[in-house]
Order: structure tokens, then sequence, then C-alpha cells
């Protein structure tokens, strides 16, 4: 997931790497000289899967305990009748479910033995040590059959109380060292787990940012975000670290671009000012630098939220390139009302396999009918000049062929993820609605094609009764793995 987090930035120059040694020393070494396999094909078909973290779900009578679902691709889409439930009372899972621990509040995914099989990354940013409110996480491995449960669970060596390590995650190979990483962001800082084939270990490099014009040498801690992508057309990702700080004189809402420098080190190489919310990353316009679109649900300067979109270059991205979208530009359906949350949410894919990346845009506070909150999606498409309004498309649990109907407070795209779960080249849409049935939440399913995803054919929907967990404030589709 990819989106939440809270560093504390320390004023001064420029920012190198740290190298420690971290607790992931049991990685698992690659079988084989396999090709790696795409992020979330954890059986290696060449289908991607579907993991959905519910941090606040109920496990063994204890409340946000948290709990991860995860479906299979197969040829017709995802398949609910091939399913994991994994929890931190999983047999071979380290620890154990605890009230408030959380797991699942992000995850991630690459194949980081090279094995052919994709793993995944789970934080549980609530998890307590010897102190509180640490944080850590779980790496399951793929297999032929599936996520093995033999997992193994670190956290940030020197963390402090309530630093909350993984409270954002996102994977690649940002050091262009061969195999991916993962980084991880926390309320103290934000850093990256770096997998090194010649020790079969990971290590972890922690940096600490400067944040220019700041009166403090230690500032309150700020909300923050990372992701990933290859902005600079390079060829391998960058890190995208996007935060806020209320209490700094300069640079408040920031959205930075950080380039590998070696193997140990990344570097920043552009900063912009931006109010800060979720983001996407992907090349819109196809010119194979990808673009950097950040999510502003909020009613500050622009009712009901928008979308604003930095074009990628091979200099990062500038204040100067940028577009921004909303509910009243031209070609998208409805109109900005305050409390729509236009931007809650966002996930790049190419739905009409036109080799330019699509967006799907989450309005969860949208009213429909009477029903308010009830919420949307929208997909806007990319092309040669850049994402464009043209063309967009709206649904909602009231659209015909979509399950379910709009209620109160559904918050239907407040979770949206586009992925291609039956291989057939297009991105599908998948949309959660963690309000759906007073908080059991729910997950619907939309095969894209050649048109988008309108007119919908073969959509579903599934609950938290399809995985046997417990329904009760579950929230089922607040986190989806993107």
């Amino acid at each position: 997931m990819r989106k939440r987090v809270l560093p504390r930035l320390v004023a001064g120059v420029a920012v190198t790497g740290c190298v420690g040694a971290l607790g992931l020393t049991a990685l698992a070494p690659a079988a084989s000289a396999a090709s790696p396999a795409k992020p979330y094909d954890f059986n290696g078909d060449g289908y991607r899967d579907l993991a959905i973290g519910s941090p606040n779900g109920k496990v063994s009578g204890k409340a946000g305990a948290g709990f991860v679902t995860v479906t299979y691709g197969s040829r017709g889409g995802l398949n609910t009748g091939k399913r994991q439930v994994l929890t931190q009372d999983t047999k071979g899972v380290p620890g154990a479910a605890e009230a408030g621990d959380h797991f699942g509040y992000a995850v991630t995914s690459a194949d980081f033995n090279r094995d052919g099989r994709a793993d995944l990354v789970v934080s549980s940013p609530d998890e307590d040590s010897s102190k509180k409110n640490v944080g850590s996480f779980t790496v399951f491995y793929g297999t032929k059959s599936g996520l093995s449960t033999h997992a193994y669970s670190s956290g940030v060596s020197g963390s402090s109380a309530n630093e909350r390590v993984g409270l954002s995650l996102t994977a690649g190979d940002f050091n262009h060292g061969g195999h991916a990483d993962f980084a991880y962001s926390g309320t103290y800082g934000w850093g990256w787990f770096a997998y090194d084939p010649g020790a079969r270990s990971a290590r972890a490099v922690q940096h600490r940012l400067a944040v220019p014009g700041a009166r403090s040498t230690a500032l309150s801690p700020v909300t923050a975000m990372v992701y990933s992508g290859d902005i600079l057309g390079l060829g391998y990702p960058q890190i995208v670290l996007a935060w806020r700080d209320p209490k700094s004189t300069q640079y408040r809402n920031d959205v930075s671009i950080w380039s590998a420098k070696n193997r140990d080190e990344l570097t920043m190489k552009s900063n912009v000012s931006a109010e800060v919310g979720p983001i996407a990353v992907g090349d819109f316009n196809g010119d194979r630098r990808a673009d950097v679109a950040i999510g502003q649900p909020g009613d500050g300067g622009h009712t009901g939220g928008r979308v604003t979109v930095f074009a990628g270059s091979v200099n990062g991205v500038h204040q100067w390139a940028q577009t921004s979208f909303s509910q009243n530009t031209a070609g998208i359906p409805g109109a900005s009302t305050a409390g729509n949350r236009f931007g809650a949410d966002l996930s790049v894919g190419d739905v009409n396999h036109d080799g330019k990346a699509d967006l799907a845009v989450g309005a969860p506070g949208v009213k429909v009918g009477s029903a308010g909150g009830a919420g949307g999606a929208y997909l806007l498409f990319g092309r040669a000049n850049g994402l464009t309004g043209t063309g967009a498309q709206w649904m909602s649990q009231d659209t015909a062929g979509v399950p379910g109907g709009a209620e109160r407070g559904d918050a239907f795209g407040a979770q949206v993820a586009l992925g291609d779960n039956n291989r057939d080249g297009r991105a599908d849409l998948t949309i959660g609605a963690p309000g759906e049935n007073r908080g059991d939440g729910s997950v619907t399913l939309i095969k894209g094609r050649a048109s988008g995803v309108l007119p919908i054919a073969g959509a579903f929907a599934f609950g938290p009764g399809t995985f046997k967990v417990s329904g009760k404030g579950a929230q089922l589709g607040l986190r989806l793995g993107d």
C-alpha cells in the first residue's frame, strides 16, 4: 500500500545512506537462475494475484490484530476459490496476533530471491518488541502452490518507541543491483532494505532527510509516503518520497525523487512543492519516463478533490510541468462537490492495451442518488500528450453490471488497484468499499477491455465471508496490493 507514513526530518545538507545490519538474515536463496516474476505473481504462473490488507480486522477475538487475504489470478481472472488468509497466528508466521498490531497496514511485492515467484511484504506498524509500537515487516515467499507460511519477520535495528515502521511500503531494484529491494517509512524516518545476493541477507540503508529552510534541527513528525517508478527513464525505479510538515518554514508539502548513487546510497534528483496525498507512478504519454500523479482529495482550494500530475523527465519532476484534473475537468463525469474526495486513492495500469498507462481514481465520498458517501471510481486514459479527461469513465455500485447497490457510507472507491489478473494484456480494476455492511467491507473486480471498463460485463464482488474471516469491522478493501 501503499501510502501512509510519519517521519521526523532533520535540518541539514545533502543526505547519504547509512548502512546497518538488519534482522532479515534468512532471506531464501534462489532455487535456480529463473527470470524474476512480476510483482504479485506468487505462484509463478504468469497471472497477477491480489493481496488485500485488513489492518483493523479481528483475529481470535483480538480487535485490530489485522490479517491479509490473498486470491489468485487465472485465465478467467481472479479465482476466489483459490485463496489464503495470513495472520500472525498462522502456523509458521513469526510472532502472534495481538490487539492493535494492525498486521496488513501496508503490503508490497517483488521477487526478492529471483526464483520466478513473487514474494509479499506485510507491515505491522504497531507491533511491540522491547519498545511499544516499534513496527515490523513479515516477508512471505512465493512457491509453486502460492505463498509459503514459513515466513520471516524483522524490525529496523535501533528503532524507537512509536516509530511505527511500515506505515508505507514500496518495492523495486532501487540500487540497480540486480535484486529487488523494498522501501519503508515510519514516524521518525524512512529507508530501504537492500538484498545482498553475496551475503544472502538483507541490509538496511537508512536515511535522515534535509529540510531546506527549517528553523529547528529536530522537527515534529510529519506525514510522508514512499512510492516508486522509473521517472528518470533509467531502466530501473527511483523512490518517490512525499511528505508534509506543518512546522517547517519552507517546503511544507514536498515530493522528491531519489535515485541510486551507488549500491548503498540514494541521492535526491529533484523536488517539487505540492499538496501531498496518495500517489501513483506511471507513463501516461508513452515516452518511457514515468509521470507522478498525486491525489489531493481535500476541499481546501479545490472543492471535491483533484489529481495533479507531474511529468517525468531525465531530470525528474518540475514545478512548471504539472496538470490538474477534477470532476469539473472537461470529459470527466459529474461535478466537484465538497466531500467527494476525488483522488482519495490512485492506481496505474494499461487497461486498453495501447502502451500508455491509464489512471484509476477513487472518489469514496461521492453521493450516489440519495446515498451520501456511497462512493465511486473513475478511469482516466493516457494519450500521446499525456493523461486526459476526455472519455473518462465513472462507475458506482449503481452502475449497470456492478454487483450490489450504492448505500450510504459504503466508501466504494476508497481503494483502487489496476492489474492484469487474467493475462490478456489489459489491466483489470479492483475497487475496495471498506464501509460496506457497516464496516465489514467488500471488494469488486471489473475486467479491463479495449474500451476501458465500460460497459461492465462479468464483474463480481466478495466480502469477508468468502475467506471465512471475521466480518465485524474488518473493512475488507481498506488496503489493496498495487
